[in-house]
Protein backbone atom coordinates (compact mmCIF):
# COMPACT_ATOMS: atom_id res chain seq x y z
CA UNK A 1 0.00 0.00 0.00
CA UNK A 2 1.25 3.33 -0.78
CA UNK A 3 1.86 6.90 0.97
CA UNK A 4 -1.30 8.20 -0.81
CA UNK A 5 -3.80 5.37 -0.23
CA UNK A 6 -3.36 7.04 3.13
CA UNK A 7 -3.82 10.09 2.78
CA UNK A 8 -0.01 10.60 2.97
CA UNK A 9 3.00 12.16 0.96
CA UNK A 10 6.00 11.93 0.62
CA UNK A 11 8.27 15.58 1.37
CA UNK A 12 11.78 15.17 1.34
CA UNK A 13 13.81 18.27 1.88
CA UNK A 14 17.43 19.09 0.26
CA UNK A 15 19.36 21.57 3.17
CA UNK A 16 21.84 22.03 1.63
CA UNK A 17 23.54 20.54 -1.10
CA UNK A 18 26.57 22.04 -3.06
CA UNK A 19 24.97 25.63 -2.38
CA UNK A 20 26.89 28.20 -0.92
CA UNK A 21 25.79 31.38 1.31
CA UNK A 22 26.48 33.69 -1.71
CA UNK A 23 23.46 32.06 -3.53
CA UNK A 24 21.52 32.36 -0.30
CA UNK A 25 22.88 33.43 3.18
CA UNK A 26 20.64 30.51 5.01
CA UNK A 27 22.51 27.60 3.57
CA UNK A 28 23.22 25.89 6.35
CA UNK A 29 27.16 24.89 6.75
CA UNK A 30 29.22 22.53 9.13
CA UNK A 31 27.43 20.48 11.68
CA UNK A 32 25.69 22.53 13.93
CA UNK A 33 23.91 24.80 11.20
CA UNK A 34 22.89 21.32 9.45
CA UNK A 35 21.34 20.01 12.46
CA UNK A 36 19.35 23.09 13.39
CA UNK A 37 17.92 22.81 9.75
CA UNK A 38 17.28 19.42 10.16
CA UNK A 39 15.33 20.00 13.35
CA UNK A 40 13.67 22.39 12.06
CA UNK A 41 12.61 21.23 8.70
CA UNK A 42 10.73 17.52 10.53
CA UNK A 43 9.07 20.19 13.35
CA UNK A 44 7.75 21.91 10.22
CA UNK A 45 6.27 18.59 8.90
CA UNK A 46 9.12 17.16 6.88
CA UNK A 47 9.19 13.24 6.38
CA UNK A 48 12.99 12.81 5.07
CA UNK A 49 15.98 14.98 4.80
CA UNK A 50 18.92 15.17 2.92
CA UNK A 51 22.07 16.97 4.12
CA UNK A 52 25.98 17.02 2.85
CA UNK A 53 28.03 16.68 5.33
CA UNK A 54 30.56 20.09 4.80
CA UNK A 55 32.86 22.33 7.04
CA UNK A 56 32.19 25.50 8.79
CA UNK A 57 33.57 27.07 6.13
CA UNK A 58 31.45 25.75 3.59
CA UNK A 59 33.89 22.61 1.94
CA UNK A 60 32.27 19.82 0.73
CA UNK A 61 33.29 17.19 3.50
CA UNK A 62 31.90 14.11 1.50
CA UNK A 63 33.32 11.03 3.05
CA UNK A 64 33.53 12.33 6.58
CA UNK A 65 31.42 10.04 8.38
CA UNK A 66 31.83 11.86 11.88
CA UNK A 67 30.65 15.05 10.58
CA UNK A 68 27.33 12.62 9.11
CA UNK A 69 27.01 11.15 12.41
CA UNK A 70 27.51 14.24 14.79
CA UNK A 71 24.59 15.98 12.22
CA UNK A 72 21.90 13.27 13.09
CA UNK A 73 23.14 12.96 16.30
CA UNK A 74 22.76 16.66 17.50
CA UNK A 75 19.84 16.22 15.65
CA UNK A 76 18.28 13.15 17.52
CA UNK A 77 18.13 15.40 20.61
CA UNK A 78 14.93 17.31 19.47
CA UNK A 79 13.19 15.28 16.62
CA UNK A 80 13.06 12.31 15.03
CA UNK A 81 15.78 12.26 12.47
CA UNK A 82 14.78 10.71 9.35
CA UNK A 83 18.14 12.05 7.43
CA UNK A 84 20.76 10.63 5.18
CA UNK A 85 23.88 11.74 3.59
CA UNK A 86 24.74 12.74 0.10
CA UNK A 87 27.93 11.12 -1.53
CA UNK A 88 30.30 11.59 -4.64
CA UNK A 89 30.58 7.97 -5.84
CA UNK A 90 31.97 6.83 -2.62
CA UNK A 91 29.68 5.31 0.04
CA UNK A 92 32.09 4.64 2.60
CA UNK A 93 30.91 6.98 4.92
CA UNK A 94 27.45 5.46 4.28
CA UNK A 95 28.79 1.65 5.49
CA UNK A 96 30.45 3.37 8.79
CA UNK A 97 27.25 5.52 9.61
CA UNK A 98 25.32 2.33 9.43
CA UNK A 99 27.51 -0.10 11.33
CA UNK A 100 28.29 3.08 14.25
CA UNK A 101 25.44 4.39 14.04
CA UNK A 102 24.61 7.74 15.43
CA UNK A 103 23.29 7.95 19.29
CA UNK A 104 19.52 8.59 19.41
CA UNK A 105 19.32 7.18 15.71
CA UNK A 106 19.34 4.94 12.99
CA UNK A 107 20.45 5.08 9.31
CA UNK A 108 17.23 3.69 7.01
CA UNK A 109 17.67 5.62 3.51
CA UNK A 110 21.12 5.85 1.94
CA UNK A 111 22.06 7.25 -1.48
CA UNK A 112 22.33 5.39 -4.98
CA UNK A 113 22.76 6.90 -7.81
CA UNK A 114 22.57 4.58 -10.96
CA UNK A 115 24.76 7.11 -13.02
CA UNK A 116 27.64 7.05 -10.33
CA UNK A 117 27.46 3.09 -10.07
CA UNK A 118 26.82 1.68 -12.47
CA UNK A 119 28.55 1.61 -15.52
CA UNK A 120 27.13 1.06 -18.75
CA UNK A 121 26.19 -2.10 -19.20
CA UNK A 122 24.25 -4.30 -21.02
CA UNK A 123 21.05 -6.04 -20.91
CA UNK A 124 19.95 -9.55 -22.26
CA UNK A 125 16.76 -10.40 -22.85
CA UNK A 126 16.86 -14.11 -23.39
CA UNK A 127 18.72 -14.71 -20.00
CA UNK A 128 16.61 -11.86 -18.31
CA UNK A 129 20.29 -10.23 -16.79
CA UNK A 130 23.09 -7.28 -17.14
CA UNK A 131 25.76 -8.51 -19.01
CA UNK A 132 29.49 -7.79 -18.52
CA UNK A 133 30.91 -5.22 -20.92
CA UNK A 134 34.74 -4.51 -21.20
CA UNK A 135 36.69 -1.35 -21.26
CA UNK A 136 39.90 -0.05 -22.28
CA UNK A 137 40.57 0.08 -18.43
CA UNK A 138 39.32 -3.36 -17.79
CA UNK A 139 36.17 -5.20 -16.69
CA UNK A 140 33.41 -3.71 -15.01
CA UNK A 141 30.85 -5.67 -13.41
CA UNK A 142 26.96 -5.22 -14.38
CA UNK A 143 25.77 -5.55 -10.79
CA UNK A 144 27.20 -3.18 -8.02
CA UNK A 145 28.63 -4.25 -4.66
CA UNK A 146 27.03 -1.35 -3.11
CA UNK A 147 23.26 -2.92 -3.61
CA UNK A 148 24.62 -5.84 -1.31
CA UNK A 149 26.00 -3.50 1.14
CA UNK A 150 22.26 -1.67 1.48
CA UNK A 151 20.75 -5.68 2.11
CA UNK A 152 23.23 -6.48 4.55
CA UNK A 153 23.05 -3.54 6.39
CA UNK A 154 19.09 -3.17 6.38
CA UNK A 155 19.20 0.09 4.43
CA UNK A 156 16.99 1.51 1.58
CA UNK A 157 18.76 3.00 -1.25
CA UNK A 158 17.18 6.49 -2.52
CA UNK A 159 17.54 6.12 -5.84
CA UNK A 160 18.21 8.92 -8.01
CA UNK A 161 17.54 8.48 -11.39
CA UNK A 162 18.11 11.76 -13.26
CA UNK A 163 17.16 10.79 -17.32
CA UNK A 164 15.30 7.91 -19.00
CA UNK A 165 18.61 5.66 -18.64
CA UNK A 166 18.73 5.32 -15.20
CA UNK A 167 15.10 4.82 -14.84
CA UNK A 168 15.39 1.84 -17.58
CA UNK A 169 18.06 0.19 -15.57
CA UNK A 170 16.11 0.59 -12.20
CA UNK A 171 12.88 -1.20 -13.68
CA UNK A 172 15.04 -4.03 -14.90
CA UNK A 173 17.00 -4.53 -12.07
CA UNK A 174 13.55 -4.47 -10.20
CA UNK A 175 12.55 -7.12 -12.79
CA UNK A 176 15.39 -9.62 -11.59
CA UNK A 177 15.24 -8.70 -8.36
CA UNK A 178 18.76 -6.96 -8.11
CA UNK A 179 16.51 -4.11 -6.18
CA UNK A 180 14.15 -4.76 -3.73
CA UNK A 181 11.13 -3.94 -4.07
CA UNK A 182 9.26 -1.14 -2.94
CA UNK A 183 11.83 1.26 -4.53
CA UNK A 184 12.04 4.61 -3.18
CA UNK A 185 12.71 6.44 -6.40
CA UNK A 186 14.41 10.20 -6.79
CA UNK A 187 13.02 11.81 -10.09
CA UNK A 188 15.90 14.86 -10.74
CA UNK A 189 14.81 17.45 -12.81
CA UNK A 190 16.90 20.64 -14.02
CA UNK A 191 16.53 23.39 -16.58
CA UNK A 192 20.28 23.75 -16.68
CA UNK A 193 21.80 20.89 -15.87
CA UNK A 194 21.69 18.57 -19.81
CA UNK A 195 22.37 14.92 -18.21
CA UNK A 196 18.89 15.85 -15.89
CA UNK A 197 15.05 15.43 -16.83
CA UNK A 198 13.91 18.21 -18.47
CA UNK A 199 11.43 20.09 -16.15
CA UNK A 200 8.10 19.62 -17.97
CA UNK A 201 4.88 17.81 -16.81
CA UNK A 202 4.42 15.87 -19.47
CA UNK A 203 8.07 14.73 -19.12
CA UNK A 204 7.09 13.19 -15.52
CA UNK A 205 4.34 11.80 -16.72
CA UNK A 206 6.17 9.65 -19.65
CA UNK A 207 8.90 8.70 -16.95
CA UNK A 208 5.87 7.45 -14.80
CA UNK A 209 4.18 5.68 -17.51
CA UNK A 210 7.97 3.96 -18.17
CA UNK A 211 7.49 1.92 -14.32
CA UNK A 212 5.46 -1.02 -15.01
CA UNK A 213 2.55 -0.99 -12.66
CA UNK A 214 3.58 -4.35 -11.25
CA UNK A 215 6.43 -2.31 -9.44
CA UNK A 216 5.87 -1.29 -5.79
CA UNK A 217 7.37 2.11 -5.40
CA UNK A 218 7.68 5.60 -3.83
CA UNK A 219 8.26 8.50 -6.22
CA UNK A 220 9.62 11.81 -4.74
CA UNK A 221 10.07 14.61 -7.56
CA UNK A 222 13.17 17.08 -6.98
CA UNK A 223 13.35 20.18 -8.53
CA UNK A 224 17.08 20.63 -9.31
CA UNK A 225 19.58 23.85 -9.98
CA UNK A 226 16.42 25.49 -11.38
CA UNK A 227 16.67 29.16 -12.88
CA UNK A 228 12.74 28.86 -12.66
CA UNK A 229 10.81 29.59 -9.65
CA UNK A 230 7.85 29.17 -11.48
CA UNK A 231 8.70 26.28 -13.16
CA UNK A 232 8.99 24.77 -9.85
CA UNK A 233 5.92 25.06 -8.63
CA UNK A 234 4.23 23.55 -11.41
CA UNK A 235 6.40 20.30 -11.30
CA UNK A 236 5.30 20.23 -7.86
CA UNK A 237 1.51 20.75 -8.15
CA UNK A 238 2.14 18.03 -10.76
CA UNK A 239 3.90 15.60 -9.14
CA UNK A 240 0.76 16.05 -6.19
CA UNK A 241 -2.07 15.80 -8.81
CA UNK A 242 -0.16 12.64 -9.93
CA UNK A 243 -0.19 11.15 -6.60
CA UNK A 244 3.49 11.50 -6.13
CA UNK A 245 5.75 12.97 -3.17
CA UNK A 246 8.12 15.95 -3.76
CA UNK A 247 11.24 17.36 -2.65
CA UNK A 248 11.85 20.82 -1.63
CA UNK A 249 14.90 22.76 0.19
CA UNK A 250 17.42 25.82 -0.78
CA UNK A 251 20.28 22.70 -0.91
CA UNK A 252 18.30 22.19 -4.91
CA UNK A 253 17.56 25.46 -6.08
CA UNK A 254 19.27 28.68 -3.99
CA UNK A 255 19.83 31.20 -6.37
CA UNK A 256 15.60 30.90 -7.15
CA UNK A 257 14.61 31.41 -3.36
CA UNK A 258 17.63 33.32 -2.05
CA UNK A 259 15.50 34.51 1.29
CA UNK A 260 14.16 31.52 1.55
CA UNK A 261 14.93 29.14 4.86
CA UNK A 262 14.32 25.30 4.70
CA UNK A 263 11.74 25.78 7.31
CA UNK A 264 9.78 28.17 5.14
CA UNK A 265 10.11 25.75 2.18
CA UNK A 266 8.85 22.68 4.19
CA UNK A 267 5.61 25.68 4.70
CA UNK A 268 5.40 26.13 0.98
CA UNK A 269 5.31 22.72 0.69
CA UNK A 270 2.71 21.48 3.29
CA UNK A 271 0.56 24.62 2.22
CA UNK A 272 0.35 22.48 -1.27
CA UNK A 273 0.08 18.91 0.65
CA UNK A 274 -3.16 20.06 3.00
CA UNK A 275 -4.54 22.48 0.63
CA UNK A 276 -5.40 18.66 -1.27
CA UNK A 277 -6.78 17.37 2.06
CA UNK A 278 -3.60 15.36 2.41
CA UNK A 279 -0.94 15.43 4.73
CA UNK A 280 3.04 14.94 5.13
CA UNK A 281 4.01 11.82 5.05
CA UNK A 282 5.78 11.05 9.25
CA UNK A 283 8.92 9.72 9.64
CA UNK A 284 7.66 6.22 11.03
CA UNK A 285 5.28 5.87 8.14
CA UNK A 286 8.32 6.17 6.04
CA UNK A 287 9.69 3.56 8.28
CA UNK A 288 6.54 1.08 8.18
CA UNK A 289 6.38 1.43 3.89
CA UNK A 290 9.41 0.58 3.71
CA UNK A 291 10.32 -2.46 6.47
CA UNK A 292 8.84 -4.76 3.93
CA UNK A 293 12.61 -4.23 1.94
CA UNK A 294 14.04 -6.32 4.75
CA UNK A 295 15.26 -9.42 3.04
CA UNK A 296 14.11 -13.10 3.39
CA UNK A 297 17.46 -15.02 3.42
CA UNK A 298 15.51 -18.37 2.69
CA UNK A 299 14.43 -16.51 -0.70
CA UNK A 300 16.98 -17.66 -2.41
CA UNK A 301 15.43 -20.11 -5.92
CA UNK A 302 15.16 -17.28 -8.93
CA UNK A 303 12.82 -17.34 -11.39
CA UNK A 304 13.11 -15.73 -14.79
CA UNK A 305 11.06 -15.22 -18.04
CA UNK A 306 12.40 -14.90 -21.48
CA UNK A 307 10.46 -11.69 -22.63
CA UNK A 308 11.36 -12.93 -26.27
CA UNK A 309 9.65 -16.00 -25.90
CA UNK A 310 6.41 -15.45 -23.82
CA UNK A 311 3.68 -15.28 -26.23
CA UNK A 312 1.23 -14.21 -23.33
CA UNK A 313 -0.95 -17.25 -23.09
CA UNK A 314 -1.44 -16.24 -19.19
CA UNK A 315 -1.18 -20.18 -18.16
CA UNK A 316 1.75 -19.30 -15.99
CA UNK A 317 -0.03 -16.57 -13.75
CA UNK A 318 -3.47 -18.75 -13.77
CA UNK A 319 -0.87 -21.09 -11.92
CA UNK A 320 0.82 -18.73 -9.52
CA UNK A 321 -0.27 -15.40 -9.14
CA UNK A 322 1.71 -14.82 -6.54
CA UNK A 323 4.79 -14.83 -8.89
CA UNK A 324 3.68 -13.79 -12.50
CA UNK A 325 1.65 -11.84 -13.63
CA UNK A 326 0.45 -10.14 -16.64
CA UNK A 327 2.17 -6.23 -17.94
CA UNK A 328 -0.13 -4.01 -20.02
CA UNK A 329 0.12 -5.89 -23.21
CA UNK A 330 -0.26 -9.25 -21.63
CA UNK A 331 3.07 -10.49 -21.63
CA UNK A 332 4.75 -12.36 -18.09
CA UNK A 333 6.32 -10.50 -16.04
CA UNK A 334 8.02 -11.85 -12.57
CA UNK A 335 6.15 -9.79 -9.84
CA UNK A 336 8.51 -11.95 -7.11
CA UNK A 337 11.55 -12.61 -8.44
CA UNK A 338 13.08 -14.56 -5.86
CA UNK A 339 10.74 -17.44 -3.82
CA UNK A 340 10.88 -19.45 -0.75
CA UNK A 341 9.74 -22.39 0.02
CA UNK A 342 6.00 -21.54 0.22
CA UNK A 343 6.11 -20.49 -3.36
CA UNK A 344 8.88 -22.95 -4.59
CA UNK A 345 6.59 -25.38 -5.82
CA UNK A 346 4.07 -22.95 -7.06
CA UNK A 347 6.72 -21.17 -9.08
CA UNK A 348 7.48 -24.51 -10.46
CA UNK A 349 4.11 -24.99 -11.63
CA UNK A 350 3.69 -21.81 -13.28
CA UNK A 351 7.09 -22.68 -15.87
CA UNK A 352 6.42 -25.99 -16.35
CA UNK A 353 2.69 -25.00 -17.99
CA UNK A 354 4.31 -22.48 -20.17
CA UNK A 355 3.87 -23.52 -23.66
CA UNK A 356 6.74 -22.02 -24.97
CA UNK A 357 8.95 -22.85 -21.82
CA UNK A 358 10.05 -18.95 -21.19
CA UNK A 359 10.49 -19.30 -17.43
CA UNK A 360 13.39 -20.84 -15.85
CA UNK A 361 13.75 -21.26 -12.09
CA UNK A 362 17.02 -21.54 -10.75
CA UNK A 363 19.69 -21.11 -8.27
CA UNK A 364 21.99 -18.97 -7.55
CA UNK A 365 25.80 -20.80 -8.66
CA UNK A 366 27.43 -19.53 -5.15
CA UNK A 367 24.68 -20.72 -2.98
CA UNK A 368 24.08 -24.05 -1.91
CA UNK A 369 20.52 -25.58 -2.79
CA UNK A 370 18.13 -25.27 0.27
CA UNK A 371 16.52 -28.49 1.83
CA UNK A 372 13.10 -27.45 -0.19
CA UNK A 373 14.27 -27.37 -3.52
CA UNK A 374 17.34 -29.66 -3.08
CA UNK A 375 15.42 -33.03 -3.87
CA UNK A 376 14.73 -31.09 -7.44
CA UNK A 377 17.39 -29.02 -8.33
CA UNK A 378 20.82 -30.52 -6.84
CA UNK A 379 21.93 -27.54 -6.83
CA UNK A 380 20.08 -25.45 -9.33
CA UNK A 381 17.34 -26.38 -12.00
CA UNK A 382 15.62 -24.68 -15.48
CA UNK A 383 12.23 -25.27 -15.75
Amino acid sequence: MSLRDDGKVYLEVGVNGQSTKDQNRHVPYGADETARDVVQCIQHGATAVQYHARYDDGRQAWTDHEICRTIVAAAARDVDPLAYPGDAGSLEHVWALAQRPPSGAGLLLAPFAPAQHVENVAWCEEESRFEVTERPNGSHPPYPAELDRFKDLGLVPSISVFNAVDLRWVTLAARIGILRQPLNIKLYFSDRYLSHNEPDPDVLDFLISRIPTWIDHEIVVVPYAMSSAERCQELWEHALNRGLGIRVGIGDCPAIFRTSTNAAMVDRAVNLITKRGLEPATQDDLRTRFAVADVDDSEMVRVVVNRNRCMGWGVCYAHAPEIYQADAEGYCVVVKPYVDEELYEKAIEGAAACPERAIRVELPDDVPAPGYARSVAGGSTTV
